[in-house]
């Protein structure tokens, strides 16, 4: 048995803490293998290897595709104003509506590390 701090397991891993047998589920989360129940763990912990444990390797995620992220978000957004649009309301709460979307937008946007780029109107509306 060798000891190790707990951001160096693996997921998969079985180690032992505190009396208990765990299992790593991802960076910050364990599964006790006695009652199931999830723990949080420190990453600096130290924890025993149980011998003979090699946690699986498991295949790297795909990146994910920003750039279809934005257009699905882009696409949302125009829906969202063209619904907008088309609802029943004073012109200042319209005002308020859309300077929210273009403040959410900007948000998601620099989230997705994308420039930003200027939003067509909703067809048939040209203000």
């Amino acid at each position: 048995m060798m000891e190790a701090k707990f951001h160096q397991l693996r997921p998969g891993q079985r180690f032992l803490w505190q009396g208990s047998t765990y299992e790593k589920i991802n960076p910050l989360l364990a599964r006790s293998l006695d009652n199931g129940a999830q723990r949080m763990v420190p990453r600096s912990t130290l924890v025993t290897r149980l011998e003979g444990e090699v946690a699986p390797v498991a295949a790297e995620p795909p990146p994910p595709d920003l750039a279809a992220a934005r257009r699905v978000f882009e696409d949302y957004h125009r829906s969202s104003l063209h619904w907008l649009e088309r609802q029943d309301g004073s012109e200042e709460k319209l005002r308020q509506a859309r300077t929210a979307l273009a403040q959410a937008r900007h948000r998601v946007l620099a989230a997705l590390g994308g420039k930003e780029e200027e939003t067509a109107p909703p067809e048939g509306n040209a203000g």
